[in-house]
């Protein structure tokens, strides 16, 4: 297994994931601060205005009060509205203070005696003994007056509260006292229309503080789990992705190494699944090209030294005899095993020609009619000479393909000659084109010795040849020229035997 470093996908996508979480949670935590923190600044600010609003009107009747009084008034109204509040004259001097509401948090309910309120309002909802509480159905249209009513009474009982985002609270441990807004409100007060002084209202509740503050810390919980469950989540997906990519890098690196066996084993049907067939493919043929490649060498340097060795022992007997005689025969046998030699070099050469594309440039729009009338009428005396019947069947109407006009030539020249030669006396040999679709099929049959079943599969590859063909002169490279031509032209070659003869048929696209 290969090494993996810090800079590795198996680390850099776990933290690249929890970078991502980071950036997401910490994004979403600002908005949402931003939001929470403008909408309870703006509750804050709402709620002093309505208060300073009410209270404005409560303090514009009884601004000449005793102070005493003035100062009880205050008080209450803080208690009530949990906001600090100022009282200013008319030259901006502060005439009373309720002081922080921190600060007030006694509440005490007295027995007053029974008293005269001299409203018309409907009261009377609740009474004991011991003390009276009265709560009014006060009109609509008179909800922003405020009624303080005094008594001297014994106090009944007395105690602690707090404010709390749903109202007053009995349970002081829960409330933070310092926790007040920090925004103020001023109102004007009239008599008569005349400006008589001011009332400021500050140090409101501030809830949305404590809201806010939980919910950073919520953000903080829920950023450290998403974080924590990315960094699970990108190991887990870079294990998916890095194992297939680690398992192509061992194999490749297998191959580099020269063990040209080496398969990707990967059952998945994602793209690292195409991937990991494409490789083994690809694998497959260059360990099949070699393969092939080293057969190839092997064979030819097998053809090639039969030749060299007899062109050798000639030209030793062919100096070794004196001037006429057998030396002549000597020099004959060393020409003719010479041209086989220069044949078989020819041949390698236009084979690894083909095989590398050349020849693509030089083809032309030729009509197939004419090129298999002008090459069968060659072959067709040699088959006169060697005792067969020899007819070729071709349309009367043109067939123009696009095709490199030597290389074609070679092909048609291959498959005759191998008929020809393959086929004994009063044999026949038949060759028909004609059109099939969108393809042209050139068929040559002929009723020559056969290929045995076994030799069908190679009979296309370098140097093959037939069991039954030994006694036949050849160099087994014609079919493997033909086939890498006919395939240089998106065409196809097959091949059909049987004892009673053979059938090799040819289509090029038309």
């Amino acid at each position: 297994m290969m090494s993996l470093s810090m800079w590795s996908i198996r680390w850099r996508l776990p933290a690249s994931y929890a970078v991502v979480a980071l950036v997401a949670v910490i994004s979403l935590g600002f908005i949402l601060q931003t939001t929470l923190r403008d909408y309870y600044e703006k509750q804050e600010l709402r709620h002093l205005h309505d208060n300073a609003r009410v209270v404005s009107n409560a303090l514009a009747n009884s601004y000449e009060s005793p102070d005493d009084r003035l100062t009880a008034q205050l008080a209450n109204l803080s208690f009530l509205t949990q906001t600090r509040i100022k009282l200013i004259n008319a030259d901006g001097q502060v005439i009373a203070d309720s002081g922080s509401p921190s600060e007030q948090t006694m509440v005490s309910i007295s027995a007053p005696p029974p008293r005269d309120f001299s409203f018309s309002y409907e009261p009377g909802l609740f009474q004991t003994p011991q003390a009276s509480i009265t709560v009014f159905n006060v009109p609509a249209d008179q909800r922003d007056f405020v009624f303080f009513p005094q008594s001297d009474q014994e106090e009944v009982l007395a105690f602690g509260v707090a404010s709390t985002p749903f109202g007053f609270g009995l349970n002081r441990r829960d409330a933070n006292l310092e926790e007040r807004s920090g925004q103020k409100v001023e109102m004007a007060l009239f008599s008569d229309n005349t400006l008589i002084g001011y009332v400021e209202l500050s140090e409101g509740p501030a809830f949305g503080t404590r809201i806010v503050n939980d919910v950073e810390q919520s953000l903080v919980w829920a950023g450290a789990l998403a974080v924590t469950l990315s960094i699970l989540v990108g190991f887990f997906v870079s294990y998916q992705i890095s194992t297939p990519v680690l398992q192509l890098a061992n194999a490749t690196k297998r191959m580099s190494k020269g063990d040209l066996s080496a398969r990707v084993s990967l059952s998945r049907k994602d793209e690292f699944g195409l991937l990991a067939k494409s490789f083994n493919e690809m694998a497959s043929r260059v360990e099949h090209t070699i393969t092939t490649l080293r057969s190839f060498v092997a064979d030819a340097a097998h053809e090639l030294h039969t030749p060299i060795t007899a062109l050798h022992a000639n030209l030793e007997l062919a100096v070794s005899e004196p001037i006429g005689g057998q030396k002549n025969t000597y020099i004959q046998q060393a020409l003719t095993q010479l041209k086989r030699l220069e044949s078989l070099t020819i041949d390698l050469l236009d084979l690894s020609r083909i095989e590398a594309g050349m020849g693509k440039e030089d083809r032309q729009t030729i009509d197939m009619v004419v090129l298999l009338r002008e090459t069968s009428e060659l072959y067709a005396s040699r088959a006169d000479q060697a005792g067969l019947v020899f007819d070729f069947e071709v349309p009367d109407e043109p067939f123009f393909v696009q095709v490199n006009e030597r290389q074609m030539r070679r092909v048609i020249c291959n498959l005759l000659d191998n008929a020809i030669k393959f086929t004994p006396e009063n044999g026949s040999i038949h060759v028909e084109l004609r059109k099939n679709g969108d393809f042209l099929r050139l068929q040559v049959q002929d009723t020559g010795i056969g290929v045995p079943p076994e030799d069908l599969p190679f009979l296309f590859s370098r140097f093959h040849r037939g069991r039954n063909a030994a006694r036949y002169p050849g160099s087994g490279l014609g079919l493997a020229i033909t086939r890498a031509i006919v395939e240089r032209h998106q065409g196809k070659v097959s091949v059909e035997s049987s004892p009673e003869g053979t059938t090799f048929l040819l289509q090029l696209p038309a």
